[in-house]
C-alpha cells in the first residue's frame, strides 16, 4: 500500500535573513566575527578562527572582479567586496571587459553586480 503524504511547512531563512534581504533590497551585508574581525560576504554560521558569533555589517557595495566565466545562463564571477576578507560568487549584468562593480537589488535574492559606472 502506497500512502502520499503532502507536507506545508517554511523553513525561513535562519542566520542569512539579514542577508538574503539586503540582496532583494541592493544591499551588501557581510558577518564581522565577533572573535577576530573577519568580515565575510555572504556571512558565515562560524568562521575560520573557529567562532561562531557575528554581527552584521553592512558594506558599501562595491566589489572586484577575481575570476570570471561565462556559462549557459550568462557570466558568473569571483568577486570581492571592498570592505570583506572572503570571495562572493555573482552574477554580472552588462559588464563588457570592466573589472569593478556595484551590487543591485535582485527580488529573488541573487547576488548581482553591475558595472560600476551603469548604477
Amino acid at each position: 500500500m502506497k500512502i502520499a503524504l503532502t507536507l506545508d511547512y517554511d523553513l525561513g531563512e535562519g542566520f542569512l535573513g539579514r542577508y538574503l534581504e539586503g540582496l532583494r533590497r541592493g544591499v551588501a551585508i557581510a558577518g564581522r566575527c565577533t572573535a577576530c574581525g573577519r568580515v565575510a560576504m555572504p556571512p558565515e554560521r562560524s568562521c575560520s578562527c573557529g567562532a561562531h558569533q557575528a554581527v552584521a555589517r553592512e558594506l558599501d557595495g562595491a566589489a572586484t572582479v577575481q575570476w570570471r566565466t561565462t556559462g549557459a545562463d550568462g557570466d558568473v564571477a569571483l568577486v570581492r567586496f571592498e570592505g570583506a576578507d572572503s570571495m562572493s560568487l555573482a552574477r554580472l549584468q552588462g559588464f563588457v571587459g570592466q573589472t569593478r562593480g556595484r551590487i543591485v537589488a535582485d527580488p529573488g535574492a541573487a547576488l548581482v553586480l553591475v558595472p560600476e559606472e551603469t548604477r
